[in-house]
């Protein structure tokens, strides 16, 4: 979604993503493996999936084709995320969503020529957005180490298989 919402910015910083190759066809393949990791886990795959939306949307204040602000289904999506979704699941799913995003944020900020202005490291600093990286990852490792051990994993290897696609 990441890759798919920031095409004009990585055409800008020339990287070949996914998204840009895929097109049109990006949306249906996400919504296909999507699938397979609901029917896995749907508990852990709903909490990441929404944990991804409010961490992505919750620093901006864009008016949305809803007719809401992002902070108002970003509150919206947390009430509901705490009504329907085992709240340790879900509180875990904020925490490791938090840490990669900063991360990614924190290189996208060294390594790209043109940054999203709502990039966490313009808002924080670069220590603030370390301090953040590491509590973020102590919680996310207090609450189950060995899932978020999984998902730094899979990350990494969904982040390599990306590059050689590209």
């Amino acid at each position: 979604m990441d890759d798919y919402l920031d095409q004009e910015l990585d055409r800008l910083n020339q990287q070949k993503t996914l998204a840009i190759k895929l097109q049109r066809g990006v949306v249906p393949y996400t919504l296909l493996l999507f699938s397979f990791a609901v029917l896995l886990n749907y508990q852990l795959a709903v909490s990441l999936f929404w944990a991804s939306y409010i961490i992505g949307m919750g620093s901006s204040n864009n008016s949305l084709p809803t007719g809401l602000k992002s902070y108002q289904e970003v509150l919206i999506m947390l009430g509901l995320g705490f009504l329907v979704l085992q709240r340790e699941i879900f509180i875990f799913a904020l925490t490791i969503i938090l840490f990669i995003q900063l991360v990614d944020d924190f290189i996208d900020f060294h390594s790209e020529d043109y940054i999203n202005r709502e990039n966490f490291v313009n808002y924080l600093g670069e220590w603030g957005t370390i301090l953040l990286i590491l509590f973020s990852l102590i919680i996310a490792l207090q609450i189950d180490w060995q899932t978020s051990l999984i998902v730094m994993i899979m990350t990494l290897v969904i982040i390599k298989l990306l590059q050689l696609v590209n």
